[in-house]
């Protein structure tokens, strides 16, 4: 449900929003194909499916115990009995050697649990932790999508701030330009050639950390998404807009990991009780035995066969002290666990009016940055205009070309702040 609506909102969001999400979209798509911890996620998910089927399968315990043995008695048990059964005369014995030397065993004894209330309550113990793991699974999920959104953006807000850089640039070499123009016909300083020719070395200077920092970015990209060979991040910031951004942060997933924590708590106290109660089983026992005084199934041995079939209870009384103790365990860690349940809701909560809070803030410098800009932009093309017309000195026309650069780069990260946080939301809200 939570998926359909945020595809709702997509649909609804504007054009660069959602060229953006779309192309976001790719990375995401990318890391769920070979994400190696998210294959991991996947993998554990599949294990808990089969121990839920086991847990099942194990409420009646079936086992058929299949044993043989073969025993040479080379010292047979002697007993001794009345000699007067035999003709001798009262008070004497006669001994008699028991059994014979040769005894072959085969043992076949089905069994299965009629009544066991301690695995019935392990079946809806695994049920929960099959549901926990998928919870576990998203969680993985949304941590490596929010590391992508990250990632990306700040190559948006890079190449934002490069294509800044680059336009100041262009101003910078006409600068140099002109007073190098001036140096030839004497009518500037050897100083003022210097300002501007660091000018510009600045400003390539900045675009080349700007590029290490954009590589830096992909190779992360790559890492997350477990892609050598990646996708251009050809989307562009229009750092003088952004989108009326808004939409309500309902992330709950932090509270349905500490939920079915506290719900499989709960469910291992009721198991724990359940374990000190009484097993009723049904027993069977199939034997064929072989008896030989020659060799093992030798000439004139006698062959056996029997059987049983029947009910056992079996009761560990409430003495034991293992399981009292595992009883006493469960039951804190199950208080702990309701204890963490409460605290997480409330910090869920305070967790989505912060991502709110946010993202208003980051709409509000936006705001902000772009009137400074305009100012800062509205002053240099004044001074430039003055310069020009040789009646402002270069380093006050420098000085506003960097206030004009600064808001700039600061206007770029701005919006891209804007949407970066928009994008939290709406990835949590996934979840």
């Amino acid at each position: 449900m939570k998926k359909l609506k945020f595809l709702f909102l997509l649909i609804l969001g504007s054009g660069a929003v959602l060229g953006q999400q779309n192309e976001v979209d790719a990375y995401f798509q990318l890391a769920m194909a070979n994400n190696l911890n998210l294959k991991n996620t996947s993998l554990q998910k599949q294990l808990s499916a089969i121990t839920t089927k086991i847990a099942g399968l194990n409420t009646f315990a079936p086992r058929v115990p299949v044993s043989y043995q073969a025993l040479d008695n080379i010292a047979l048990q002697k007993m001794y009995v009345p000699g007067q059964i035999f003709g001798q005369q009262e008070g004497t014995f006669k001994e008699l050697v028991m059994g014979q030397k040769y005894v072959a065993t085969f043992t076949i004894s089905p069994q299965f649990d009629i009544l066991n209330f301690g695995n019935q309550a392990q079946k809806k113990t695994a049920a929960l932790n099959e549901e926990s793991v998928a919870l576990n699974e998203k969680s993985v999920q949304r941590d490596i999508y929010l590391q992508i959104n990250s990632a990306y953006y700040n190559i948006l807000s890079f190449k934002a701030q490069r294509n800044v850089l680059e336009e100041n640039l262009l101003v910078a070499d006409k600068i140099r330009t002109i007073i190098n123009n001036r140096l030839d016909e004497g009518v500037a300083r050897i100083q003022e050639a210097n300002e501007a020719e660091v000018n510009v070395l600045t400003l390539e200077d900045k675009i080349y950390q700007l590029d290490q920092n954009i590589r830096l970015q992909y190779e992360l990209l790559k890492v997350l998404t477990g892609v050598q060979t990646l996708p251009e991040v050809n989307d562009k910031l229009d750092i003088y807009y952004t989108d009326n951004l808004f939409v309500r942060s309902e992330s709950s997933l932090e509270t349905g990991l500490a939920d079915i924590k506290s719900r499989v708590a709960s469910q291992d106290v009721f198991s724990a009780r359940r374990d000190q109660w009484p097993v009723l089983s049904a027993v069977s026992s199939f034997n064929w035995q072989n008896l030989s005084n020659a060799f093992f199934y030798g000439v004139g041995g006698n062959a056996i066969h029997y059987s049983f079939i029947g009910l056992k209870l079996s009761w560990d009384l409430p003495t034991n002290v293992q399981k009292i103790s595992n009883l006493k365990n469960k039951e804190i860690q199950f208080k702990m666990a309701e204890n963490t349940l409460k605290q997480t809701a409330e910090q869920q909560a305070l967790t989505n009016t912060q991502r709110e809070i946010e993202l208003n803030k980051a709409k509000g410098q936006w705001e902000s940055l772009r009137k400074i800009e305009r100012l800062r932009k509205d002053t240099f093309e004044k001074n430039y205009a003055q310069f020009y017309e040789e009646i402002l000195a270069l380093d006050k026309l420098l000085i506003s070309q960097n206030d004009l650069l600064v808001s700039q780069l600061n206007l770029a990260s701005g919006v891209t702040n804007v949407k970066y946080n928009f994008e939290i939301i709406r990835i949590n809200n996934l979840y």
